[in-house]
């Protein structure tokens, strides 16, 4: 089978034709055959928008569930990407592996939380997926929803007991860069739940030395009126107050 053959492939699958493909499959071409240097599969681009009935289909017919791009990107972890719970449920229920991951350690959860698809990400929790899963610079679900103000996100994974002091590599808690981003909402959650105003990064700033710093003006006020110390200094010796004049 050619070129030709395998693009009417990737255009059938694109467009959900299941004739086509059922047509193109007893023509006796292979699905997991790639498309170009990317190493992308039939399955991932039915993956990509989002067609079950396709995704179904290929996976029937012997499609390889966790086969990934060059770029490490599996079907799973692109349908959760795009926010295609029915597609998710199709890979899990065809025995895709939920823990899958890039090289950069990014899992399908964790790219789910970071474009705020919260049905995938309470779908994936539902079937065991691990909640606090980070990436190698150990930003979590967690970190990704309050940098992006998924407020009602970070309420499913805070009530899922996540740990909500996790940080990353440089000591970044969800409040900080929740207030060091302006998400106003998201801070005020992270404090009615317990986060800790204090926390400080490794180089000694804190959510309120970052909230100044950036402007935050109402985020300054709040985490104010939570106990934060106004006069807490980061590594180089500079006060939260001289951030805010």
């Amino acid at each position: 089978m050619g070129t030709t053959a395998s693009k009417q492939l990737f255009d059938a699958a694109a467009s959900n034709d299941v004739v086509k493909l059922r047509a193109l499959v007893n023509g006796g071409i292979d699905i997991n055959m790639p498309l170009g240097p990317d190493e992308v599969t039939v399955l991932h681009a039915a993956a990509e928008k989002g067609h079950r009935r396709t995704v179904d289909f290929l996976l029937e017919k012997g499609a390889e569930v966790d086969r990934k791009t060059s770029e490490g990107r599996a079907a799973l972890y692109i349908a959760s990407k795009r926010g295609h719970v029915e597609v998710v449920k199709s890979l899990l229920e065809h025995g895709a592996d939920i823990e899958t991951n890039r090289k950069n350690g990014r899992t399908s959860v964790v790219i789910a939380s970071k474009k705020g698809n919260v049905e995938v990400v309470k779908y994936l929790g539902g079937r065991g997926a691990n909640l606090e899963a980070s990436r190698n610079d150990r930003c979590t679900p967690l970190y990704f929803a309050a940098k992006k103000g998924h407020v009602e996100l970070a309420q499913f994974l805070i009530d899922s007991r996540v740990d909500i002091e996790a940080s990353s590599i440089d000591g970044t808690t969800p409040l900080m860069i929740a207030a060091q981003k302006g998400q106003y909402a998201m801070v005020e959650v992270l404090l009615d739940r317990g986060a800790n105003v204090e926390a400080r990064r490794k180089d000694a700033c804190t959510a309120l030395y970052l909230a100044a710093k950036t402007g935050q003006l109402r985020i300054v006020k709040l985490l104010l009126e939570h106990g934060a110390n106004v006069d807490a200094r980061d590594t180089w010796d500079h006060a939260t107050s001289s951030r805010s004049d």
